[in-house]
């Protein structure tokens, strides 16, 4: 279809003309009720309206530059007759009848999940059973009974192990499984997906989802493939990949239980313990045969094997470049690759910006409370990286954020954040340097390199990952220790004046004292630090990470006890009837207590004394 009249004037013939036949197209493809969504410049396919609404709004504002492919309008990503779709049975069979009704795509998925093109994998000797003859004839969006095939199956590189193998064609065999005999619109694989998904959205436990599969295995006919419990659709999941890594973490937040402190038992920091331990241990034989708990874990998601999914898809991969062939380079800032950061990264690193698939990440991290209560003191922190390739209307959505790590509360990790971040900061590092990854847009092996450019977080979750205190007398961070900090003796906190510095030197503002400070700005800006100039500045520093010890507040009567007699033999007697020698002067004479009952209570008295320190 001719997308020309996009960039016309509005008021010409043709935009018009093309916005008609636009509305036409997308009303025959992707309506739902009539509506469809709008692409102008101000609604950016986010509502939906009925035609005439939509014809309007584009006339208006303009349609949505950038937006070529019409993916929210029914329009496919498929641009050559090689991947055009087509059937993998024989035209009149059953199967061939039965695929057709259940499009669910998961074919798709698993082809990315295991990547089946390979040298290393014999898919004939291995999929025999699955794999239809005609598989070469079709690409990698032809559905063949929930099995899509892919072209050129020696293209691709993979490392696939028999495990591995054996894995992709127990979840094929689910693929194509009926969640209930004559059942058309799911399988067993689609149906589960579909209700984890459910659940994510409405919080439902675990003993609630396996209530519910019960219920539904005993409404469904005889013959149904649903598992019967939460804990064995989980593991059926779990075959898709994708999954976390659990990292043990010092309770003081010292350190982390990853490389080659893996194996340690106790902290090098703080010396405690890497276990939870209960009060009634008394590290016995049953104490040390029973499970040990882990004090604090960190569910930390590898980013390497995320970016490689994006890429095996051919839908996503090819979008990866839009910040490069699809965005309108008209000087106008639509998008983080119009700034100034990523031209000047681009120019400062030519061997990674000379590739576009090459990924610019985001970072954002920040506290919350899970427990949707401010009763409640809990502060969860999500780790969650924005890859900035994509285009605006993707980049910022839900479903393109990639979740790094959780952190665990029941306090935030505060300057401790580090030890969090080391897989991170590793993966990033490895990165930089370039891993192996399949493009499936263009079936090409390519070197994936990825930088972490920017990071979105308020400031106090600033502070903590920039390492500079955004509190005090130089809390700026891009002043540093030209920051202008005024201490109020009565409010008793600092404010931050000479912001007319940034004015041009010939402002009035600059001269006006009574409407400002009372003084005469002839300042000029400061300049920001550069990297170079932060490095020289942490050399020869050292930060002691970790909490400390938890000190209990209460110590056990009977320690105390021994520490107050202890301290009072150290004494002795002779300071012990100096010090009471004049009890009668603040005794009174109206009490019978005698110098014995006073010498006598000492116990009681430095018990006191020394719980009160």
């Amino acid at each position: 279809m001719d997308k020309s009249w996009i960039s016309k004037p509005r008021n010409d013939n043709a935009y018009i003309d093309g916005v008609r036949n636009f509305i036409k197209f997308a009303m025959e493809k992707s309506s739902i009720n009539g509506k469809i969504l709008c692409p102008c410049r101000k609604c950016y396919n986010n509502s939906s309206f009925v035609p005439e609404v939509v014809e309007e709004h584009l006339v208006w504002n303009g349609f949505l530059l950038g937006y070529n492919v019409w993916v929210f309008h029914g329009e496919s990503f498929v641009t050559s007759p090689s991947e055009i779709e087509c059937p993998s049975f024989a035209p009149g069979s059953t199967n061939a009848q039965e695929s057709s009704s259940r499009q669910d795509g998961l074919g798709g998925l698993l082809q990315d999940v295991f990547g089946i093109m390979g040298t290393n994998l014999n898919t004939e000797q291995v999929m025999n059973e699955t794999i239809p003859n005609n598989l070469e004839e079709c690409n990698d969006e032809a559905s063949a009974s929930g099995f899509l095939g892919e072209q050129n199956l020696n293209e691709r590189s993979m490392h696939s192990s028999p495990s591995e193998t054996i894995r992709y064609k127990n979840l094929v065999k689910d693929c194509d499984q009926e969640l209930y005999p004559g059942c058309k619109n799911y399988s067993k694989i689609s149906f589960i997906l579909r209700l984890f998904h459910l659940k994510c959205l409405n919080g439902w436990s675990g003993k609630s989802f396996t209530m519910l599969l019960q219920l539904l295995k005993d409404s469904f006919p005889k013959g149904t493939s649903l598992p019967s419990s939460y804990y064995e659709a989980k593991k059926l999941i779990k075959e898709l990949g994708l999954g976390y890594e659990k990292l043990h973490i010092c309770p003081n937040d010292c350190m982390l239980y990853w490389g080659e402190t893996m194996n340690q038992e106790y902290c090098n920091v703080c010396g405690s313990s890497r276990w939870t331990m209960n009060k009634d241990d008394d590290g016995g034989s049953d104490d040390l045969r029973r499970k040990k708990k882990p004090a604090k874990i960190l569910r930390y998601f590898p980013l390497i094997p995320r970016l490689k999914r994006i890429y095996m898809s051919s839908k996503i991969a090819s979008l990866m470049r839009w910040h490069d062939e699809g965005r309108i380079k008209d000087g106008i800032l639509r998008h983080p690759a119009d700034g100034l950061a990523w031209k000047s990264f681009d120019d400062h690193y030519l061997d990674f910006s000379s590739d576009p698939r090459s990924v610019r990440l985001g970072l954002a991290s920040d506290g919350f409370n899970p427990f949707r209560t401010m009763s409640t003191t809990y502060s969860t922190w999500p780790v969650i990286l924005i890859p900035y390739n994509l285009p605006p209307w993707l980049c910022m959505k839900q479903s393109s954020f990639i979740l790094s790590m959780v952190i665990p509360g029941e306090k935030g990790p505060g300057n401790d954040i580090d030890i969090y971040l080391q897989p991170l900061i590793a993966e990033l590092k490895q990165l930089w340097n370039g891993v192996d990854a399949f493009d499936a847009s263009t079936k090409q092996n390519f070197i994936m390199k990825a930088a972490l450019m920017w990071t979105i977080n308020d400031f106090p979750a600033y502070a903590n990952l920039s390492g500079w205190s955004t509190k005090g007398r130089v809390a700026c961070p891009c002043c540093g220790v030209s920051t202008d900090s005024r201490w109020l003796k009565h409010s008793k906190k600092f404010c931050y004046m000479g912001h007319r510095r940034w004015l041009e030197p010939n402002h009035s503002f600059r001269y006006q004292q009574n409407q400002f400070d009372g003084t005469i700005e002839l300042r000029s800006a400061p300049i920001s630090p550069f990297g170079i100039d932060v490095l020289r500045q942490l050399e020869g520093t050292s930060y002691k990470y970790g909490k400390g010890s938890k000190s209990s507040k209460k110590r056990m009567r009977e320690e105390v006890a021994s520490s107050a007699n202890q301290v009072v033999d150290e004494v002795g007697t002779t300071n012990q009837v100096r010090v009471f020698e004049d009890a009668d002067e603040f005794i009174g004479d109206g009490h019978d207590t005698t110098r014995k009952d006073i010498i006598g209570g000492k116990n009681n008295v430095a018990i006191n004394f020394i719980t009160t320190i």
